[in-house]
């Protein structure tokens, strides 16, 4: 087991131990309370690991504390400008970058974007990079080197009754795989930026949207909606103040969007333990442990377990 690995598994039981006192009214008091009555001092060691600036200090000991601060008072006037399914457009400083935008334009002559992001909610974006797969991301991370003309596109026919089906699917492709293969039809288990927000659509039902499910989709294909598709409209200052305010509190809305982010991860890694009880049940059948009545029941009783859940995901759906 290497290094990230054992960090990973320690976020994991962390998680796992913040959640279960959640579930007992009296235990997340007894939790609050005993992050509550920490010093200044051992705020700040906290502060100083998770990397708040220095002029947020004051800010971060009134959260710890619950007290009133301006980071809640701020967030109370921008909560919901974002919305799930919101996808934001980007041109970033690289040189592949200025290679993908250039290429673009032979389909589409006003593309401008070489990356593309959908909000999962509110200011937590799934995103597939080249080194992380498809992951959680901050709006901040996403927008972190940029040009300035980012804008950030919605869907008209997306409404509430679709917002299930977002999360749902945003989860469900959590650690695939990124891999730029254009292909005419949806990956199933690779994903690159544009082709990563088709899917999660593709999950929605919703139709007539330009979104195509039979050609090569690049991020130009976004920009090419937002500029001339009907059923898409531009809201990027409509949301500005909500990625300002993403940008500027950046390591506390880290901390502040790390239990929707974590527990997701400790969502995935119990599939993968069940997957291996399976398998562990299968083996011991194989060799007469256990009869293998016995077996399918167990096996059975795992896949009820899953069926049940809110979240499934991709290499753990069958």
């Amino acid at each position: 087991m290497d290094l990230d690995q054992i960090r990973q598994n320690a976020r994991h039981n962390a998680a796992a131990g913040i959640f279960a006192a959640m579930s007992s009214e009296e235990k997340s008091q007894q939790l609050l309370a005993q992050v509550r009555v920490q010093s200044d001092a051992m705020i700040d060691f906290s502060a100083r690991h998770e990397g708040i600036p220095a002029d947020q200090l004051e800010i971060y000991r009134a959260m710890v504390r619950g007290q009133d601060n301006p980071f809640n008072d701020e967030l109370s006037l921008v909560d919901n400008l974002l919305k799930a399914g919101d996808v934001i457009l980007s041109t970033g400083n690289t040189t592949g970058a200025k290679i993908i935008t250039k290429g673009q334009k032979f389909g589409y002559k006003h593309a401008r974007s070489s990356h593309v992001a959908l909000v999962h909610a509110d200011f937590v974006c799934v995103d597939a990079m080249p080194s992380l797969g498809v992951s959680n991301r901050l709006v901040s991370d996403v927008l972190s080197d940029v040009k300035p003309d980012w804008r950030v596109i919605r869907c008209k026919k997306l409404g509430s009754e679709h917002l299930d089906s977002i999360y749902q699917a945003c989860a469900f492709y959590l650690a695939q795989p990124y891999k730029i293969l254009p292909s005419k039809k949806p990956m199933k288990a690779a994903a690159y930026c544009s082709e990563l927000v088709r899917k999660v659509f593709l999950h929605t039902g919703v139709m007539g949207i330009g979104i195509p499910n039979d050609s090569v989709l690049s991020p130009g294909k976004f920009d090419e909606l937002a500029d001339n598709h009907q059923q898409w409209e531009d809201v990027t200052e409509q949301v500005r103040p909500a990625i300002e305010f993403c940008l500027k509190y950046h390591e506390l809305m880290s901390i502040a969007s790390r239990l929707m982010i974590e527990g997701l991860k400790l969502n995935r890694k119990r599939f993968e333990d069940r997957k291996a009880q399976i398998k562990e049940i299968q083996l011991a059948a194989s060799k007469g442990t256990i009869p293998r009545e016995k077996a399918k029941e167990l096996i059975k009783s795992i896949r009820e377990i899953e069926t049940n859940m809110n979240h499934q995901f991709w290499d753990h759906s069958k």
